[in-house]
């Protein structure tokens, strides 16, 4: 149970302060992995959500075991380029938007063993560090694309739990409280892969339960297929409007061009050169290329 009292103003010294805390059993800091003290990994939500499963009549099976796979990637120097000679780049802030926005390229042929951090369609995303418990089920458009090491992988094992249930249990409040209390870190949280393998997961017991989960992944897969429908009318609809606007799209071509050309000295990305789009711009560029010589008085 939660309680709130108002801070002592001999040991505070800030009257009225309000301070949130919570009682536990000793037991509970006897059974916690490696000893812990944090309040937030005993944090009374994840009790009445384990409690909640408990009641539920379903078996509850660690996430490690009804998946092929779960994997953080290393750490890795990065190196950017144009879209044309790189692979797109998610980052944690992207997996939850609905098409994400200021993707960076890496670089094809810089990184050594770049399938180390390839996602593949159909996986389950998970951010796990900074804000941690973000989740988003890999949609076709973005097969092959690459991802940061701060976004776990889960490869689903569809025989043993379906991946659009998962990802939905994953998502919800029962799911995510328990990402979120085994979080680790003094200034950036971090999840490892241990403790993403730990989370428990219900499984259907009766008949019924198997059809209600069943339904579930029904909805999830449905909702990721609607999701991609969508990307591609919005991705037609972004090109119909370039297109009406032909030297934009030239301006475009001719810097990724320059920069590629640049780039492919000594093997180092360059910056790309901001082009003229229009007449307008070919003119004030011209104008701004003319020496100023200010005129001296007095001398003809």
């Amino acid at each position: 149970m939660v309680h709130r009292d108002a801070a002592s103003t001999e040991d505070s010294g800030i009257a009225g302060r309000e301070v949130e805390h919570f009682s536990v059993p000793v037991r509970l800091l006897r059974q916690a992995d490696n000893l812990r003290l944090d309040a937030s990994y005993f944090n009374p939500a994840v009790v009445h959500a384990l409690e909640a499963l408990r009641r539920s009549g379903m078996v509850l099976r660690p996430l490690g075991e009804i998946t092929a796979r779960v994997f953080i990637p290393p750490r890795f120097r990065r190196i950017y380029v144009t879209a044309d000679y790189g692979v797109p780049f998610l980052q944690g802030s992207h997996i939850v938007h609905f098409q994400p926005a200021d993707v960076k390229y890496l670089s094809k042929t810089a990184h050594q063993d770049l399938d180390r951090w390839i996602i593949r369609s159909g996986w389950l995303l998970v951010t796990c560090s900074g804000t941690i418990g973000r989740v988003a089920i890999c949609p076709p458009a973005w097969d092959g694309w690459a991802a940061s090491q701060h976004i776990l992988r889960i490869v689903p094992n569809e025989q043993e739990c379906p991946s659009g249930y998962l990802y939905s249990f994953l998502a919800s409040p029962l799911g995510k409280v328990q990402l979120t209390n085994r979080i680790y870190g003094a200034v950036v949280d971090e999840l490892t892969e241990d403790q993403a393998r730990s989370v428990l997961v219900p499984m259907p017991t009766t008949a019924d339960q198997e059809r209600r989960m069943r339904r579930i992944n029904e909805l999830a897969v449905e909702g990721l297929g609607v999701r991609e429908k969508a990307m591609k009318i919005d991705e037609q609809a972004v090109k119909e409007t370039e297109g009406m606007f032909p030297s934009l799209a030239v301006a475009d071509r001719l810097s990724e061009a320059v920069t590629a050309a640049s780039s492919a000295k000594g093997g180092r990305p360059q910056k790309p050169v901001k082009l003229p789009s229009s007449n307008f711009d070919l003119n004030l560029g011209a104008l701004a290329s003319v020496p100023y010589k200010p005129r001296q008085r007095g001398r003809k």
